[in-house]
């Protein structure tokens, strides 16, 4: 009776994280759209409110980086075999990490800048790529 109740929860698992997938590409251009305004807001002057995005920008980046991690987790785990770009998706997410540790450095020096720079240049770039390549190959497996 265990390894069947073992079975139902990966599958619910499994089919839970590719219906998780489909959130990913909201949270992509969701977080996109954010970052278009506080760019916005620095590039106005609008400090108040470039601040207040910036905190959301971040409390949504880490729901994202938490959400991605743990699908591409189950997906992993419960796919076993299948070939994917594993090494794309490592890539990409020490990137993010890395862009999100450099942006939370620049707003601690208010280095505007920076800031604008890595959020532009860099952020949405990587987003961007999670959303054409990796968040597609995930999807893909669901037929596996």
């Amino acid at each position: 009776m265990t390894a069947l109740n073992n079975n139902v929860k990966n599958a619910n698992s499994l089919e839970l994280a590719f219906e998780s997938i489909d959130s990913c590409f909201g949270y992509v251009d969701y977080i996109t759209a954010q970052i278009q305004k506080l760019i916005a807001f620095y590039n106005a002057g609008e400090n108040d409110q470039a601040n207040a995005t910036f905190v959301e920008v971040v409390e949504v980046m880490d729901l994202y980086i938490q959400l991605i991690s743990k699908v591409y987790r189950v997906i992993r785990t419960n796919l076993q075999g299948q070939s994917f770009k594993d090494e794309s998706i490592q890539k990409l997410e020490i990137h993010l990490l890395s862009v999100i540790k450099a942006l939370l450095q620049a707003k601690e020096k208010e280095d505007i800048i920076m800031l604008c720079d890595l959020l532009e240049y860099e952020l949405i770039d990587n987003l961007t790529q999670w959303k054409i390549k990796v968040l597609p190959e995930l999807k893909k497996l669901k037929n596996f």
